[in-house]
């Protein structure tokens, strides 16, 4: 590469500059750091510059600059030939080992006054070494000719090495200050503590040095005496004196907290690392401002790191890393294309620029942390705790100094406690003066010392000193009276062994008090000890133990005092106050006491949690601002008597109202005595009180509880009926008349197992404060139970009422409940009665509405249902309702019985033999036979047919089990509530095990109603029990909607056809040609037919040629009782 002579210069004296940086480097990192550990910065700042031109000679400058390999490093050129060979490559080498030099030292003050030296020089070697050069390779490699990296091939600029120097450096200090950690109290309690610079001057010299080197650093990297350099100079100016005028102003009007006189050198500093990497390529206003916010960028990376507890010495990483990287973003975002010579838009440069960031980061810091994190384990980055409170300077290169020898002096004299002894005096030195004035102050302590000891042995009671190992060093003459000790026998020996000779065991208790002594910052620790002299004579002394009573910062000083006569005074005293205190304290009632003008004296705890009131805030104020009293039934303020002027008598209220202190109200119930001394002369009041808030509240809550709905709280059933009971007597009284509505919500069960009974108690709350609303205040609504409301509107016509009735409905059907996902509405069947002075008791009225409620429901739901007295829905309803009282208690009672009618076969195959359907018949009250169509619909309707399906199948199988070996074949019909409930399945298993059925002789009738209703649970069903051998047959064929559809998946036996088409099919061809179908079905599907409701011969023989397989009905026989079948020695019910 040809360059001219005057090139060279440029570069050369621009090496020179960028030299000056080292120094620099070392006025500011050493003026930063505190005095002990100056000479160690020093000695960084000395090796790195010693070790980066040795290392990047080596190394570095081949894998920076030799022959490229992948983009990645060079490959050549190592070792390189500068003395002798190619002067512009002496002289490149000279400008860019500078610039390694550079990046290793930003590291030093980051990690200052807490690494070890080898540590420190571990971190150089690698990042002069390697980190550096490689990364300088991406960004730099083709400036002597070696092919470029990675970076430069995309685009990447940085002109002077924001990047590749700064946050090179700025990276490797993050990793290598988070590796070691923060220095020795530096974070308190999580907050930073501030450490000051030692010498200010020296940290302004090194700014001025930076200012000269960097003229250097960044004129120099034109590589060229070009027309480029003054303009390049003077954007290096401008924006590094900005930097520091911005971080001045910013850190006094946002960042107070921060250092005033460093602030605008770091600021400073910034705004230079900032315009370092596009210099060339701006103007002077953008220069301006990428100089401020270069400081700006500063002085927040220097909060966050302090907030995240990082600990930069120097505040190295804001200056270089955060300046750094923000000065290669805004070559993106303000450096002129023509300049820049990428070719590249400005946001594809802006991409690049991101690139090369983050490429640094992961590059630069990765490497640093992952290898220190392995050598830490090996050997200790971060210096002793020791080393580092005496300093580096002391303890990494034996320094010494006159302070140091002052303080060597000092801590001989505290080992020591010999008075006597002086500090070496440094004449003509400010250490000097210092020593000399504290040996006078050792003379002035030493001659006081003397005096305090005369006047220590003059006194009567007890001095003992000791060392905190405990060893007895002197002792005055109240001492040896007290403990009857020998001074010669007793001084050097351990404190507790002097006083057990004494009569005096101190056990672990000593040990205990001197830690707490040695804690306490110089306050005594006083405790009480026993001597029994050798005669029995007890002795009771008052021990304190001081730290540092006798001038040695490491002596202790016990008092010693004969305390036993005060002791035995102390002791009745307190055994008489103990028994009082006891007992008021554990009173469950407050107390409090006044004195004889009225002013508190006492309360017992009890009293000060009532009040509000704490013992000392109340004692001396008057009662009455403590008790303030209001009598519950006039509002009147109640005074006690506590003067001698008042009455004598006590005073009770039984409960009024307390005002506490916080504002609040409380009851209570109080009784006021006066005191009296022995001349009957009143000495106070003593008022006695407990509260009864709690059981006022509780009672009231009890009442309302009982008379109102914990869900809705909506007034309950029992206080809605006895509102009810008082209407109906005002309307016999004054003939007005009422309306009652009974109101069951329709779909809400669909809510609650859909979404949760949750879900249905927010249904219901909401619901209940939108009918409330909708209700005139004379009415009434109330929660009966359930899903069921009951509205009485006051002084209503019966039209109104039903007017008012469909009102409601209409709201609950237009009421939509969202739950989660999903939107829900629910509807409304009311039944409605109207209440007049002919009305009966509230609960026929009840029920009368309830029945008009069903009624409604039955209807079609949704809708409203009017009571009449000839109301034949109602009537039924009402009868259904008595019905389903009348089947429990039949069933209770054993009051059902079994009936059989003959299924037959109509032709004579073998294979088909006759078996029998099994009927259930009521005994009533009455001992009358009851059909089944008489209580069936109610059992149905109130879910009762689960207990008569268990009932006969227990009966049937038990009749089967004992009838012997000649069992017949035996249908029993079910339910479609039972063959969806996994219990009833379960106890027809058990009980054909337990009766010994065999499960082929059982067929189990279903509807197809009941069948499609649950089709997965009815296929459950009748799948587990054909695996056990049973039957099914599927009863009332074709009065579904969609029978044809079902029976492909009901896996059934017999297919019985519904009677509706057998009665009328000798006269009517639609129903012939429907049976005939049935059959054609069925025998499609292998299953057999049975006709039901066969009344004459003549259908017979229809349905003979039809080819039904069975018939069956009054025809061929009756249903009949089962006993007839076969008797059984006892019937099994």
């Amino acid at each position: 590469m040809n360059k001219s002579e005057l090139d060279m210069l440029w570069v050369l004296v621009s090496a020179v500059l960028v030299l000056l940086m080292q120094g620099g480097f070392l006025c500011f990192e050493s003026g930063m750091t505190r005095t002990k550990n100056a000479i160690n910065v020093a000695m960084k700042n000395v090796i790195d510059l010693t070790l980066a031109v040795v290392l990047f000679w080596l190394v570095g400058f081949g894998l920076m600059f030799g022959v490229d390999y992948a983009g990645i490093v060079g490959w050549s050129g190592f070792l390189p030939d500068v003395g002798a060979g190619d002067p512009w490559l002496a002289t490149f080498f000279v400008f860019q080992t500078m610039f390694c030099a550079t990046a290793a030292t930003i590291v030093a003050g980051a990690i200052a006054e807490r690494t070890r030296f080898d540590a420190y020089i571990f971190i150089t070697v690698l990042v002069t070494g390697f980190i550096y050069p490689v990364f300088g390779h991406w960004a730099w490699g083709g400036a002597h000719g070696g092919g470029a990296g990675w970076l430069a091939t995309r685009g990447f600029v940085d002109f002077a090495g924001s990047t590749v120097v700064h946050s090179v450096g700025g990276w490797v200090a993050l990793a290598a200050v988070i590796v070691v950690g923060p220095r020795r109290d530096r974070f308190i309690d999580g907050e930073p503590q501030t450490v000051p610079p030692s010498n200010l001057p020296l940290c302004m010299l090194g700014l001025l040095l930076f200012f000269v080197g960097w003229i250097g650093f960044n004129g120099g990297s034109t590589l060229a005496m070009s027309p480029a350099i003054p303009g390049i100079v003077a954007n290096t100016i401008l924006a590094g004196t900005v930097g520091a005028t911005t971080a001045s102003i910013v850190r006094r009007a946002i960042v107070p907290k921060m250092d005033p006189a460093t602030a605008p050198i770091a600021g400073g500093l910034a705004g230079l690392v900032a315009i370092t990497a596009g210099c060339h390529a701006v103007d002077a206003m953008q220069a301006v401002f990428i100089g401020a916010i270069g400081a700006v960028t500063m002085i927040v990376c220097d909060r966050t790191l302090l907030a995240l507890q990082i600990d930069d010495a120097v505040g190295a990483i804001p200056v270089h890393l955060a300046a750094g990287i923000w000065g290669t973003l805004a070559v993106g975002l303000f450096g002129d294309p023509v300049s820049l010579g990428t070719g590249l838009s400005r946001g594809e440069q802006i991409v690049v620029q991101l690139q090369g960031v983050g490429a640094c980061g992961l590059w630069a810091f990765g490497i640093a942390y992952v290898l220190l994190r392995l050598r830490e384990p090996w050997k200790p980055i971060r210096v002793s705790a020791d080393a580092e409170q005496i300093g580096l300077n002391v303890a990494e290169h034996g320094a010494r100094t006159p302070m140091l020898e002052l303080l060597e002096a000092m801590d001989r004299q505290k080992q020591s406690g010999d008075l006597s002894l002086r500090a070496p005096v440094e004449p003509f030195t400010e250490v000097g003066q210092i020593a000399a004035s504290y040996n006078r102050v050792m003379q002035a302590l030493e001659a006081t010392k003397a005096q305090t000891k005369r006047i220590v042995d003059d006194i009567r009671d007890g001095i003992i000193t000791f060392t905190p190992d405990g060893i007895v060093t002197s002792l005055n003459s109240g001492a040896e009276k007290l403990l009857r000790l020998d001074p010669l026998t007793s001084i050097g020996n351990p404190l507790q062994q002097v006083f057990r000779d004494s009569g005096v065991d101190l056990s672990d208790q000593h040990a205990t008090d001197l830690a707490r002594v040695r804690g306490s910052g110089g306050e005594g620790q006083t405790r009480i000890i026993e001597r029994r002299s050798h005669s029995g004579k007890h002795t009771v002394l008052e021990m304190t133990t001081f730290e540092g009573l006798s001038g040695s910062d490491g002596s202790m000083t016990a008092l010693l005092r004969d305390v036993t006569e005060r002791r035995r005074f102390e002791d009745q005293l307190f055994k008489e106050k103990e028994l009082a205190q006891v007992t008021l304290e554990s009173l469950g009632e407050g107390v409090i006491t006044t004195d004889a003008y009225g002013n508190i004296t006492y309360l017992n705890p009890v009293a000060q949690e009532i009040t509000g009131y704490s013992l000392p805030s109340a004692v001396r104020l008057p009662l009455d601002d403590v008790l303030s009293l209001v009598c519950d039934d006039t509002g009147d303020a109640i005074r006690l008597v506590t003067s001698e002027a008042g009455s004598s008598a006590l005073e009770r209220h039984d409960s009024v109202k307390l005002a506490r202190r916080d504002g609040s109200v409380t009851h209570v119930k109080l009784t006021s005595a006066p005191m009296r001394d022995r001349e009957y002369e009143r000495v106070g009041t003593v008022v006695v009180f407990e509260d009864v808030s709690e059981a006022r509240e509780l009672e009231r809550l009890l009442t309302y509880q009982a008379s109102h709905d914990q869900v809705t709280g909506l007034i309950n059933r029992r206080e809605f009926e006895r509102r009810l009971r008082e209407l109906i007597i005002q309307a016999r009284t004054d003939r007005s008349h009422h309306v009652l509505c009974y109101i069951d919500l329709d779909q809400f069960k669909l809510v609650n197992d859909t979404c949760g009974h949750n879900a249905g108690d927010e249904l219901l709350r909401q619901l209940s404060g939108i009918l409330t609303e909708k209700l005139r205040s004379s009415d009434v609504l109330a929660r009966l139970g359930g899903d069921e409301f009951g509205i009485v509107f006051n002084s209503c016509t019966t039209e109104r009422g039903i007017a008012l009735a469909e009102n409601m409905r209409e709201v609950i059907e237009d009421f939509r409940f969202k739950w989660g996902d999903g939107i829900f509405s629910v509807g409304a069947s009311i039944g409605v009665i109207g209440i007049s002075s002919h009305a009966m008791n509230s609960a026929e009225i009840m029920s009368m509405a309830d029945a008009a409620c069903y009624v409604a429901k039955d209807a079609g739901r949704n809708r409203v249902h009017l009571h009449q007295p000839d109301d034949h829905d109602t009537l039924e309803r009402r009868g259904q309702m008595q019905w389903a009282s009348r089947i429990q208690q039949a069933i209770d009672e054993d009051r059902l019985r079994l009936y059989y009618q003959p299924i037959t076969p109509l032709s004579g195959a073998d294979d088909l033999c006759t078996h029998y359907e099994i009927f259930v018949r009521l005994i009533d009250e009455n001992n009358e036979l009851v059909s089944p169509g008489a209580f069936i619909p109610a059992a149905e309707r109130y879910d009762l047919m689960t207990a008569i399906d268990r009932w006969v199948v227990r009966n049937t199988l038990a009749w089967m089990g004992s009838v012997g070996s000649e069992r017949p074949y035996l249908a029993i019909n079910l339910s479609g509530a039972s063959i969806t409930n996994r219990e009833f399945l379960d106890n027809i298993k058990t009980q054909i095990l337990h009766y010994g059925v065999p499960p082929e002789h059982i067929c189990f009738e279903i509807t197809e109603t009941a069948a499609v209703a649950d089709l997965a649970k009815a296929r459950a069903f009748i799948a587990e029990l054909k695996l056990l051998g049973c039957r099914f047959a599927l009863d009332d064929f074709g009065s579904g909607l969609s029978s044809f559809g079902y029976l492909k998946s009901l896996p059934v036996d017999y297919l019985k056809i519904d009677g509706i088409f057998v009665r009328d099919m000798i006269k009517d061809p639609i129903d012939r040609a429907l049976v005939e179908s049935i059959n054609n079905v069925g025998h499609l599907m292998n299953l057999m037919t049975i006709a039901e409701f066969v009344e004459n011969e003549a259908t017979c023989d229809v349905l003979r040629e039809i080819g039904v397989d069975f018939v069956q009905g009054y025809h061929i026989a009756a249903p009949r009782p089962l006993d007839e079948l076969g008797t059984v020695a006892t019937w099994p019910r």
